[in-house]
């Protein structure tokens, strides 16, 4: 009898591309995949330790689990695990560190040996559990939208951040492979592709000759390359400090590329950016912004936000507020700063009280709706590039009710036909949506 596993995954971009990673190697060894509801041998946590929230919904979990299922093994792996560094917490069998997770199969493996556990759980349910992983598998294969892990490793050390502690080796998927990998993820049925990293601007190789290979030159070289399935190529997030006119050029030029930029902002005042140890100042945060709204009409820019940062004064708020207000922004994650154990900033005065943080937060959370609303009214009667991705509902006549991303991240439903899923469909865009965040429009 196969034994049975789940997977669920906290945190960035990155943590999702290893979750299929490590999906993989279980699969491959003969699991069943089933959902983190129903009953397996091993359930992992792939975890985040980017802040107290996301450590302590990996230790809710991991109590949920064991309160039903006492005797499987419950795994901790990933950012969270190796920031505990030998540490133990309740409701936790195995710990993978970001170092190991190539080896969680063999790591799991041992332990049901030695331990003689998961010997009567493979049976039980096992009908269902097929069942649930065919579904689980017709669920994978029509999603639209594959993360593609091109660079790993960080070595910024912003103040606050303990990635650089955690994910200490640096890596660049060499052009090559990640030419490759778009092949078989199009292939797969996948029509848009998301280059991901924990640093994409950090992107490093050498050419064959040893000058210098960049992110720059990995975009120019995805820009010339003859891929013969039609796709699309959206960026994650990316400093300002690298985010050069040429590639901003190139995604102007090219239809390969969608025109949405992340860029972290974090603060919009130079004392907070410099004490956060951030390598941009307000103003080159701003000419970046005015670079993308004079070359490419409308674009997405997206952003995240940190508020109530050890010393962050009113002032220093307002600023990053003012900032926010004064550009086409089009939306961004709002952060209430909580201390990371190790961090510079942990060890820092001017702590920022909690009401003071929630009161921060929800003047952004004001602007952010604000401005999601005034994107969405300077795109209504735009024509848009949507890959359908599930079927709200359907219709006595036929048509489905459909739900996509557009080229500018824009949430969009309209109606169609099932079949259209997984494609590029051509739409109009009307009016705000009262069925989802985003818009609703038709098919052209």
């Amino acid at each position: 009898m196969s034994l049975k596993f789940a997977i669920t995954t906290l945190g960035c971009k990155v943590n999702q591309c290893e979750q299929k990673q490590i999906a993989s190697l279980f699969l491959d060894a003969g699991f069943l995949e089933v959902g983190l509801k129903e009953t397996a041998d091993i359930y992992i946590i792939n975890s985040c330790a980017i802040t107290r929230e996301a450590e302590s919904k990996a230790r809710q979990i991991a109590s949920s689990i064991k309160g039903r299922a006492a005797n499987s093994v419950v795994v901790l792996a990933g950012c969270y695990a190796t920031r505990l560094g030998g540490e133990n917490i309740k409701n936790v069998d195995i710990y993978v560190s970001q170092a190991e997770k190539d080896k969680i199969l063999e790591l799991c493996m041992r332990y049901i040996s030695e331990k003689n556990v998961c010997a009567n759980h493979a049976q039980d349910g096992r009908n269902e559990s097929v069942k649930s992983s065919e579904e689980d598998r017709r669920e994978v294969a029509s999603k639209t939208r594959a993360q593609l892990k091109i660079q790993d490793g960080c070595k910024s050390f912003c103040s606050y951040c303990i990635v650089p502690y955690i994910r200490t080796g640096e890596y660049s998927m060499p052009p090559e492979e990640v030419i490759s990998q778009i092949e078989k993820l199009c292939a797969s049925g996948y029509s848009e592709i998301v280059l991901t990293g924990i640093h994409i601007g950090k992107y490093a190789l050498a050419d064959i000759y040893g000058n210098a290979f960049g992110f720059e030159n990995l975009l120019q070289a995805l820009y010339l390359y003859p891929f013969k399935t039609p796709f699309r190529i959206r960026m994650s997030s990316i400093d300002p400090g690298e985010l050069s006119e040429k590639i901003i050029y190139l995604i102007k030029n090219s239809s390969r590329f969608v025109p949405h930029f992340h860029m972290a902002l974090q603060s919009g005042s130079d004392k907070i950016l410099k004490a956060m140890n951030r390598k941009y100042t307000r103003a080159e945060f701003i000419e970046k912004l005015k670079l993308i709204e004079s070359n490419i009409e409308l674009a997405a820019v997206t952003s995240d936000v940190i508020v109530g940062f050890p010393g962050e004064t009113r002032e220093d708020f307002q600023q990053t507020y003012d900032l926010l207000n004064e550009f086409n922004f089009y939306d961004f994650h709002i952060f209430q700063y909580s201390d990371r154990p190790g961090t510079a900033a942990s060890k820092l005065d001017g702590k920022i009280g909690a009401s003071e943080k929630k009161e921060r937060s929800m003047i952004l959370h004001q602007l952010k709706y604000k401005k999601n609303s005034i994107y969405y009214k300077n795109n209504v009667g735009r024509e848009a590039l949507v890959i359908p991705e599930k079927i709200l509902s359907r219709c006595d006549s036929g048509s489905v009710l459909l739900s996509g991303h557009s080229e500018r991240y824009i949430e969009t439903v309209f109606k169609g036909v099932a079949d259209m899923i997984g494609k590029i469909v051509r739409v109009k865009l009307l009016a705000s949506s009262k069925t989802i965040d985003g818009m609703d429009a038709e098919a052209l």
